[in-house]
């Protein structure tokens, strides 16, 4: 029978405990965050069993005690720092038996190589000249070796554009359920319902779903897929990276999915009252102002905006 200190902790007090250890990692705390660190141990008898097996695992994996082990991961440059972090915070997310609880933990989008904020934007050029963009509240992890490139995304949206390669090294996309590999590309990937949503602008893709046969895309189609199946190939839509340029365009979008997209690029809620959802907008909007985007939809639309806070918006029909 599995002892209640064995149980899985759930990934969102890892991620609590995970912020006191890289603040622990990045030298002594000051009075006022030893102070709340005390209260958040004493808050829920859960928090404290995170930390004590956090502090047991860090001496297990190096083979030395706690406090040596944490000198030591100190030292470390950011990328181990953030490697070990993720492998501890595996581990504490799983049971005694080694049980993973949850296949998606947050810690490890917090602790990707690359992430972007709720409404940020990253631009960023890679060793081998490939250009990345990541979308808002995205993550990947960058793993480039001898014989392959490969970018993990683990959450949202990335554009690449690939570099060329002297090496001859495989560029690869990695998402949850399966892989895409660029042969001289252009092209967005972006986790969304269950699965992965590729369209291809330039070159063509090898699409490999974990479960499934592999296909291809040509320049200017876009196909979803999922770790066991694959739509029918579609039209890819130059329109869905104008994020890219920091720009939401619209041509005919239902309301509904309008207020989808721009929710991804504002904090809180912002809910779209069915009675307006299928209200057809068209107009490039600038994502740097997402407050004046909803105030301009009150011009153009039979719509209003009631917002609670700047946290909790709604869009509904005109009285």
């Amino acid at each position: 029978m599995k002892r209640a200190s064995d149980a899985p902790i759930t990934p969102a007090i890892v991620e609590q405990a995970s912020h006191w250890l890289m603040l622990q990692w990045g030298g002594e705390m000051d009075g006022e965050q030893q102070r709340r660190f005390a209260e958040w141990q004493a808050a829920d008898a859960e928090h404290l069993r995170a930390w004590r097996r956090l502090e047991k695992l860090q001496g297990t994996l190096a083979g030395v005690s706690a406090h040596t082990a944490s000198a030591v991961l100190r030292e470390q440059p950011d990328a181990h720092r953030r490697q070990a972090l993720k492998m501890l915070g595996l581990l504490l997310v799983a049971g005694g038996s080694g049980y993973l609880a949850q296949a998606k933990l947050p810690w490890r989008e917090a602790m990707a190589d690359l992430r972007s904020g709720t409404g940020e934007h990253l631009q960023r050029t890679l060793s081998d000249g490939s250009r990345l963009a990541l979308n808002s509240d995205s993550a990947v992890d960058i793993r480039f070796s001898e014989t392959e490139r490969r970018i993990r995304l683990l959450k949202g949206e990335l554009l690449l554009d690939s570099g060329h390669d002297a090496a001859r090294r495989p560029l690869i996309v990695e998402t949850a359920t399966g892989e895409i590999q660029a042969l001289g590309t252009r092209f967005s990937v972006y986790e969304v319902d269950g699965g992965s949503r590729v369209e291809l602008y330039e070159g063509e893709l090898e699409l490999r779903p974990r479960s499934a046969p592999p296909s291809r895309l040509l320049a200017g189609q876009q196909r979803w897929f999922s770790a066991e199946r694959a739509t029918a190939i579609g039209r890819a839509d130059r329109n869905s990276i104008a994020w890219d340029e920091g720009r939401l365009i619209a041509e005919r979008m239902p309301l509904g999915q309008f207020l989808s997209e721009l929710a991804r690029h504002r904090p809180g809620v912002l809910r779209c009252d069915p009675a307006v959802a299928r209200l057809p907008l068209t107009g490039v909007f600038p994502l740097a102002d997402t407050d004046r985007v909803l105030t301009a939809l009150q011009q153009s639309l039979p719509v209003e905006v009631h917002s609670i806070t700047r946290y909790w918006v709604s869009v509904r029909a005109r009285d």
